[in-house]
């Protein structure tokens, strides 16, 4: 599996993630490739790769919510890592806002 790990980056105005992941830790492993989803932890992000209007616009969203084939938008944080293998030159949006039931906490 190849995982990095890496700081979450919040918006010193507040959190507006309702609760989500990046919430509740400062330092979280993104997942890039090579796992399966039903084996990663349910405080672990996932790489989503998209190709919008010709460029790169990746985002991670929790493995809990992928699991549970939750929607969730960008809720104001992103990770970064100055690990080499990291995908992208800046910091990545994490997709871990839920309207509705508070689906992110971690026990």
């Amino acid at each position: 599996m190849k995982k990095i790990r890496t700081d979450v980056y919040r918006n010193q105005s507040g959190d507006a993630s309702n609760g989500g992941l990046s919430s509740q830790f400062n330092s979280l492993d993104v997942y890039i490739s090579g796992y399966k989803i039903d084996e990663l932890p349910d405080d672990a992000l996932v790489l989503v790769e998209r190709n919008l209007f010709g460029k790169d616009a990746w985002y991670v969203k929790p493995a809990l919510l992928i699991k549970n084939n939750v929607s969730s938008m960008f809720g104001g944080n992103f990770v970064y890592s100055s690990d080499s293998r990291f995908p992208a030159d800046s910091p990545i949006k994490i997709h871990d806002r839920v309207e509705g039931e508070n689906w992110m906490i971690i026990d």
